[in-house]
């Protein structure tokens, strides 16, 4: 009796050929069909439980006056769920056709773990998107699976036991679920709430798919910005079909290459010139603090810095408009030290190609030293900056957190200098690149000295999770003060690495550049931290520079961390007429005139146009807003962005600056060449 149960629901399967049949008959074995049934109704009870889950996502989307967008990101949320689960579910379907029919509490176990890991992940992106704006990625995966991971990201125990303790509790409901679910399903195989499945999932997603693709043809960004918000949300495009077959007009839609079909380094295309000279070079010493913002060059927030900006025996000159090459650590490192944008990244980093500044360095007879309080094998510089002075690294200062291993770095160097005097090197340039961590999340510091100026109350404990969900102004203003008393700290350390090249008797004859690798956002534009976009929040960096050949005064001009390697090679003797054979920067100190350098936004013509490199982006700043450029082309079109982050509607930003794409294409491509 039990085999024939459900058999006419089987039945109906022979409809589909000789594979119909088989299937019908393997169902109709008893015990297979309620494994199937109850594969089914989980999937659409998970379907429910994902759209629920998205939507933090859609929190502080501003979808006023268009009836379209409202509609679209309310369809989302159902269809973008529905689209997710067809992999679980088409694993689940799988197993449940061939596991053991006598197998099911092991079945239960594999379905809950299946589906559970897949709702936690869905938790974990939006915490993610809710902190950062962005989701879990490529570059997020690099940090979880790099050992040096730990000095760029930071939880706090509440964190993880928070996380846990949510992790076990899908894993237990969902093992529940399927039980249920597995006891109360017939013992043939019925397809199960065909009309929620037919009538309403299948609908809305056709319908959600349909509103993008007509809003992609028409350019309409405010349903194409909102696809975004959604993690690997699936783009339904008809351009091709309606100008193929219905012969549609389309507007012109730059899609700029930034690879040229070339993936191979040619870099450099020549090496620098340096005239003969028969008196020392002088030394080298950049400070990189991570995350500090232009705006903290200041005499509250960096007293010793701003005392020292402001002493005129010291000769600094200030670049009060400076951007970094970078939103994040890596390209803002690598800009500095190769010149280059970021799209040079991949393959420099696949080749293990040394820098050019470095190579100068090391055949004039520099001694090198790089100290950073964070790991060089994250990101890479490791095997890739210092490839060719991996034993000259130090970034294994004493200390358990990022301020104290800051604090150990001043020692470090104190005992270096001291160590080429015992052996009689101090009569060589030295080169120092030192990276301090304390300023990046979650902004670490220890007890300041007796008498120092601190920002109260701070955040004692950095809580990522409570953060994600709308951060009130009382904790913004808690973790801004508690980012201010790390900058002090840096700042101090910076300080007592000046005074050890004073006590050395190195000062006189030393070029000091003091920078950050990208700004902090706090929430100007919607975001916390950096990574998440290019506005000068988390672009302008402070940048100070002293030494010989260095005139004291105010830059207003605007400057690049691109421009740093040019600027320090021709200080020590390049010859600047081949500058373009291995960056793409210019001279700090020779600005030419004929190029775009003010920083004015009311004069388009004289701004400069300065790159920031992202994970898989580039962005343009330009003076009527950012211009978003795919370092791949199949990753999408060219966007603009106004200067505040919000997607524009139109095309004329792109047309405007189709000069500035052009140039920016030949610069990604000029130290590349075809396989």
């Amino acid at each position: 009796m039990e085999a024939t149960i459900g058999s006419r629901e089987n039945g109906k399967l022979r409809y589909l050929g000789p594979l119909g049949r088989a299937l019908g008959k393997h169902l109709d074995q008893p015990g297979r069909g309620c494994f199937l049934g109850a594969t089914v109704r989980f999937w659409i009870w998970n379907v429910v439980v994902a759209a629920i889950l998205h939507y933090p996502y859609t929190d502080n989307v501003n979808t006023s006056g268009s009836f379209k967008a409202w509609s679209f990101m309310h369809l989302a949320l159902v269809s973008n769920a529905f689209g997710l689960t067809f992999l679980p579910a088409f694993i689940s379907t799988a197993l449940a056709l061939v596991w053991p029919r006598n197998a099911k509490r092991s079945l239960t176990t594999i379905f809950a773990a299946i589906w559970g890991l897949f709702l936690v992940a869905i938790v974990i992106d939006t915490q993610i998107w809710g902190i950062f704006r962005y989701h879990f990625n490529g570059m997020v995966w690099a940090t979880m699976k790099n050992p040096g991971a730990g000095d760029a990201v930071h939880f706090s125990t509440s964190d993880m036991v928070s996380t846990g303790v949510e992790i076990v509790i899908i894993l237990v409901a969902e093992w529940l679920l399927f039980r249920s679910l597995l006891k109360r399903a017939p013992r043939g195989f019925r397809p199960p709430s065909k009309r929620l499945l037919l009538m309403i999932l299948v609908p809305i997603f056709l319908l959600e798919k349909g509103i993008y693709a007509h809003a992609d043809l028409y350019r309409d960004r405010r349903v194409t910005a909102l696809a975004r918000v959604f993690p690997l949300y699936q783009r339904l495009t008809i351009k091709r079909l309606m100008r193929k077959r219905f012969g549609f007009v389309l507007e012109d839609r730059p899609k700029v290459d930034l690879s040229g079909g070339g993936i191979l380094l040619d870099y450099p295309l020549a090496k620098p010139i340096f005239a003969e000279t028969t008196t020392q070079r002088p030394n080298i010493v950049v400070i990189a603090i991570d995350s500090v913002r232009a705006d903290m060059l200041t005499a509250a927030t960096m007293p010793h810095l701003q005392a020292y900006v402001d002493d005129e025996s010291n000769g600094a000159r200030v670049f009060q408009d400076h951007y970094s090459g970078g939103n994040a650590t890596r390209f803002g490192l690598f800009s500095m030290i190769y010149g280059l944008h970021g799209s040079y990244w991949i393959p420099v980093y696949t080749e293990s190609t040394s820098p050019v500044l470095v190579d100068s360095l090391l055949d004039l007879d520099y001694q090198m030293q790089v100290l950073s309080t964070a790991s060089m094998d994250y990101p890479e510089l490791r095997s890739t900056a210092w490839v060719r002075m991996e034993e000259h690294v130090n970034d294994d200062l004493e200390g358990d957190t990022p301020g104290e291993r800051d604090a150990s770095m001043a020692i470090a160097f104190e005992d270096w200098l001291t160590k080429l005097e015992a052996e009689g090197k101090d009569d060589k340039p030295l080169f120092t690149f030192a990276v301090l961590d304390a300023p990046h999340q979650t902004y670490s510091f220890p007890d300041p000295p007796e008498g120092a100026p601190f920002f109260e109350p701070y955040m004692e404990t950095v809580h990522y999770r409570d953060l994600a969900k709308n951060a009130t102004d009382e904790e913004k203003q808690l973790i801004i003060n508690r980012y201010k008393n790390s900058v002090l700290h840096a700042d101090r350390v910076v300080h007592d690495m000046v005074e050890s090249l004073r006590a050395h008797g190195e000062w006189e004859n030393t070029i000091l550049i003091i920078t950050a690798d990208h700004g902090e956002e706090f929430w100007e534009n919607g975001f916390w931290g950096h990574t998440s976009n290019f506005t000068k929040e988390q672009a302008h960096v402070p940048f100070v520079m002293s030494g010989p050949g260095v005139k004291r005064g105010i830059e207003t001009r605007a400057t690049s961390h691109v421009d740093l390697a040019a600027t320090l090679l021709e200080l020590i003797g390049a010859d600047p007429a081949n500058r373009a054979q291995w960056t793409v920067g210019f001279n700090l100190l020779d600005l030419p005139a004929d190029q775009a350098m003010v920083n004015d936004h009311s004069q388009p013509e004289g701004y400069r146009r300065r790159t920031i490199s992202g994970w898989d982006l580039l962005g343009i700043d330009c003076p009527g807003g950012i211009l978003v450029v795919p370092t791949e082309t199949h990753r999408g079109l060219v966007e603009p962005w106004t200067h505040d982050w919000q997607p524009m509607m139109n095309d004329d930003l792109i047309k405007e600056e189709a000069e500035a794409l052009s140039r920016t294409a030949l610069e990604c491509r000029r130290f590349l060449r075809r396989p």
